[in-house]
């Protein structure tokens, strides 16, 4: 097997992964945390109501929607520059955002004001962004081959299945030692992974590389305006690559718009609907993850081999049918023994079902570029990154600012008290109704995306280096003419940039 990057010299070893895949305690743990207990510590121990809180997600999502896109335009773009061609294009950003981790346990300070935890809460985000953006294009720029950027994903998938773990327990942790209802809990969390969060970067950096100034064409533009037409035009045209629609519709509504809905509301749903303590949903969270992180290892080597619609259906099926079981048990009115044990029997298949949806649209999207280059000619790996973070954030901001309105108009009262019934039917049927219905949407796009497997992106790099090479476009084979329409959207003629597809260069 070729573990190189030929043109580089660089070699993928296990540790290799390892360190690309560490930073993903950042990517997984931070918003883990951030999805499990911030709505909840901003209402319990910043004392603001939730509407308020869920605003602060809000602003700053809609940031982010910006931000994100610029990151990736700057990133693309950055070895036009001295500081890209001494420090990278993107291990730039890794670079730069290491002091800056100190932002992330500021935000967990109880007894604040709405603009000290909207101001911190943008401050960290806006970091996170730098990283991320960047980092994640980082696995197409180390190997073009299909199963190293599969284990490169896999490994990194696993840290974020270690992150749901540790971050997950860490809580419980503290909770132990200063107490349940101590806000100093939550910072103590913070404070800790904070240091973990600047560990990996550091670790990262190290052990990463991207394409050589030399390997990569420059798109040089004539001034600022011309540059954010350019970076506007590109974002937009990434959702004319159908692949690219597709993959986001999986990763929008199922990795990231169900799993946020799932674990937002999770603590809601132990604590106010089962009346049950904010420990057993640390507790909870650490089996689960548990579970990810052997579930992940198995749908790696499965989606190297088969590839990975067939197991997504499989992950987002179990999904479903969790959430359901979990609603089963309020509904059911279950004594508080049976409630015990069936919360730990449904965590250990939700784990299951969390490593798939997780783990395979993260590895699907290092393929993106490949397919965007069949139509468009050009290496846009940060423009696709920006792109998905952006509906990301837009989406998350959304998903948020919803369930902040509903628990305040069903009568939702911020501090740790009992709540109303109408408060915790809302709570029932947001947890509920709202993953699963997301799922759906995402189950929609993987039924739509069943084409992309090994086979068929080998075609597309085959298809890539033959005409490159010289070869002409009308001499491709009916077969790879199929598949290559299938996948981008585009006659097979009007690919290789013979389209409007993205900034033309006057």
């Amino acid at each position: 097997m070729n573990n190189s990057n030929a043109k580089s010299g660089h070699k993928i070893t296990w540790f290799t992964r390892i360190a690309y895949g560490s930073a993903n305690l950042i990517g997984s743990g931070a918003s883990n945390i951030s999805n499990a207990w911030l709505l909840f510590f901003l209402t319990a121990f910043g004392h603001i109501p939730a509407w308020q809180a869920s605003l602060i997600f809000a602003i700053t999502s809609y940031m982010d929607v910006i931000a994100n896109p610029i990151v990736g335009f700057i990133s693309d773009n950055l070895y036009s520059t001295k500081i890209g061609r001494r420090f990278g294009r993107r291990r730039f950003f890794l670079l730069i955002s290491m002091p800056l981790m100190i932002l992330y346990p500021a935000i967990w300070i109880s007894g604040m004001s709405f603009w000290y935890y909207l101001v911190t809460y943008m401050g960290f985000e806006l970091v996170y962004d730098l990283i991320m953006v960047p980092y994640d294009t980082l696995a197409v720029e180390m190997t073009s081959d299909f199963k190293q950027r599969t284990y490169l994903t896999g490994t990194k998938a696993l840290f974020g299945n270690a992150a749901s773990f540790l971050t997950g327990a860490l809580p419980g942790v503290f909770f132990t030692f200063l107490g349940k209802k101590s806000p100093y809990a939550y910072l103590a969390t913070s404070l800790t992974w904070g240091l973990v969060m600047l560990f990996t970067l550091v670790l990262v950096y190290k052990n990463s590389w991207e394409r050589t100034p030399e390997e990569v064409t420059d798109e040089h533009v004539d001034n600022f305006w011309e540059g954010l037409k350019k970076m506007f035009i590109d974002v937009l045209s990434t959702f004319r690559v159908r692949a690219f629609r597709l993959h986001l519709g999986n990763y929008l509504f199922g990795a990231q718009g169900a799993l946020v809905i799932f674990t937002t509301m999770f603590t809601y749903y132990v604590v106010y609907a089962l009346q049950r303590s904010e420990t057993l949903v640390s507790g909870m969270n650490s089996i689960n993850s548990i579970v990810q992180i052997g579930a992940t290892f198995a749908f790696i080597f499965i989606c190297a081999k088969k590839g990975f619609m067939g197991p997504n259906k499989i992950a987002l099926g179990l999904l479903i049918l969790c959430v359901l079981a979990f609603g089963s048990i309020y509904w059911l009115g279950l004594s508080s023994n049976a409630v015990f044990i069936a919360i730990m029997a449904i965590s250990v298949l939700m784990g299951i079902a969390m490593g798939g949806t997780y783990y395979i649209p993260w590895t699907v999207y290092v393929f993106m570029a490949d397919i965007d280059e069949l139509v468009t000619n050009r290496r846009r790996e940060g423009i696709l990154a920006g792109a998905m973070y952006t509906c990301n954030k837009f989406l998350k901001a959304t998903i948020l600012f919803i369930i902040g309105a509903l628990l305040s108009s069903a009568g939702f009262k911020e501090g740790l008290g009992t709540q109303s019934d109408a408060a915790v039917h809302a709570i029932v049927w947001l947890f509920v109704g709202g993953t699963i219905l997301f799922t759906l949407v995402a189950v929609y796009s993987t039924f739509k995306l069943t084409v992309f497997n090994q086979q068929t992106h080998q075609v597309i790099l085959d298809e890539l280096k033959r005409v490159h090479g010289g070869g002409k476009i009308e001499d491709v084979s009916e077969e790879n003419r199929k598949i290559c329409e299938q996948l981008t959207g585009f006659s097979y003629e009007d690919c290789f940039g013979n389209n409007n597809v993205g900034y033309k260069e006057k």
